[in-house]
């Protein structure tokens, strides 16, 4: 998980991709503030635990724990409030000033995190991932893959794990009605992932 939340980090400080205030929810001050006030209150939850309420688990998943295939949506909420919540954590301070910054970097891009686990060391290499809307399909304009690594439970199946971040524009996305994302690996696995996005903050 300290590195999950590493990496969430950097994706905030190093990749400058715009997300429109009117994403998933309108975005004005009474909203970064809420944002804000949400993720201070809740710095002491583990980031798993703070992220639960953008998590959404693989449709097919016979079993919900730890190894359970997953995904989360980095809504403009959600980016401020986890950023207020690593604020405070180092001892800084919670300025307008950065959520602002943070929703001009993020202005016009839906955001995924997916887990995929999978039982070869390549097993994501060509990766194919997709969000479906009715009869409309996105492709990423960009994406941040890092290798698979062993799984704790190694070499009992799933053998191994990989986090991706996938970047989709969201000009022709209808923010409120339900999208899924497809993902289909190297050995021909698909997973979906259901998001109803009106029911996301």
């Amino acid at each position: 998980m300290r590195f999950l939340s590493a990496f969430f980090l950097s994706l905030l400080l190093l990749v400058s991709i715009p997300w429109p205030a009117g994403a998933i929810s309108l975005v004005n001050k009474e909203v970064i503030l809420e944002a804000q006030d949400y993720g201070v209150k809740r710095q002491q939850l583990a980031l798993t635990e703070f992220l639960a309420p953008w998590l959404v688990y693989e449709e097919k998943a016979p079993i919900l724990n730890e190894t359970t295939e997953k995904a989360y949506l980095y809504t403009p909420f959600l980016l401020i409030a986890n950023d207020a919540r690593d604020k405070v954590r180092s001892k800084q301070v919670v300025e307008l000033a950065d959520s602002e910054k943070i929703l001009a970097d993020y202005a016009g891009c839906l955001v995924f995190s997916i887990t995929a686990n999978g039982n070869s060391p390549n097993f994501t290499e060509g990766v194919q991932v997709t969000l479906r809307q009715e009869k409309k399909v996105f492709k990423p304009y960009h994406a941040v893959a890092n290798p698979p690594v062993k799984t704790p439970r190694f070499p009992d199946k799933p053998q191994y794990t990989a986090h991706s971040y996938f970047y989709f524009s969201d000009k022709d996305i209808l923010l409120n009605k339900p999208i899924t994302l497809f993902v289909t690996t190297k050995d021909k696995q698909e997973r979906r992932f259901y998001f109803d996005l009106p029911k996301f903050k």
